[in-house]
């Protein structure tokens, strides 16, 4: 009886570990497609990002600096998550500002946001954009790196990388870009930081800073 309780046990023991072990495996690859999916994804937009981007460069190449640089926000604001960028940017000084000093900040940060940008992006009027590795890193960021290259090499290469994520909607946003190594929320963030502390957390004084360096 005691051997048969045993061995009944040990049966009982074999199916839970093999339940568990197919369970495993079976999560492991839903994992996998997961972060497969999400590493496509992100790949797409950046791929829509950057086609639309080099037809904006061509298309607007014979207008003012300050036409090119309307068009280009708008079509910037399509592919950011400008609500994270604003958070990450003013850190804890966020949850103090009002709802209208939110909505100036989240515009002058789009308007420096594209200042940045605008340059490399322009460039693809007349070079080109090649994705290299992209990757997941956990559920829901994805890093997708490029560069853009001048085939004649009289300009150098500009090494890209891209983070995204999804926002509530499930739809992939760039988060940051650092280029050449140089992250634009971490560098926006030391100059906006800076201000918020000098005077106290006002906003007004943040804002009022953009607005004399446009």
């Amino acid at each position: 009886m005691w051997n048969l309780k045993n061995s009944y046990n040990s049966l009982n023991f074999k199916k839970a570990l093999c339940i568990t072990f197919f369970s495993f495996l079976i999560f492991q690859f839903f994992t996998f497609k997961c972060y497969s999916d999400n590493v496509k994804n992100g790949e797409i937009v950046i791929k829509k990002m950057i086609a639309d981007a080099k037809k904006h460069a061509v298309k607007t190449k014979k207008l003012s600096p300050k036409e090119r640089s309307l068009k280009i926000e708008i079509l910037i604001k399509r592919f950011i998550n400008l609500d994270f960028m604003a958070r990450a940017t003013t850190g804890s000084f966020w949850k103090k500002a009002t709802n209208i000093q939110k909505e100036k900040y989240k515009s002058a940060l789009l308007k420096q946001i594209v200042n940045t940008i605008e340059e490399h992006l322009n460039t693809l009027a007349t070079l080109t954009y090649k994705p290299l590795k992209s990757e997941a890193r956990g559920k829901k960021l994805v890093y997708v790196k490029g560069i853009i290259k001048d085939h004649s090499k009289k300009i150098p290469d500009v090494n890209l990388l891209w983070k995204l994520a999804k926002d509530k909607k499930a739809n992939f946003l760039v988060l940051d870009l650092e280029i050449e190594g140089i992250s634009l929320i971490s560098s926006h963030k030391a100059e906006t930081m800076a201000i918020l502390r000098k005077n106290k957390g006002d906003f007004n004084a943040l804002l009022n800073t953009f607005t004399k360096s446009e």
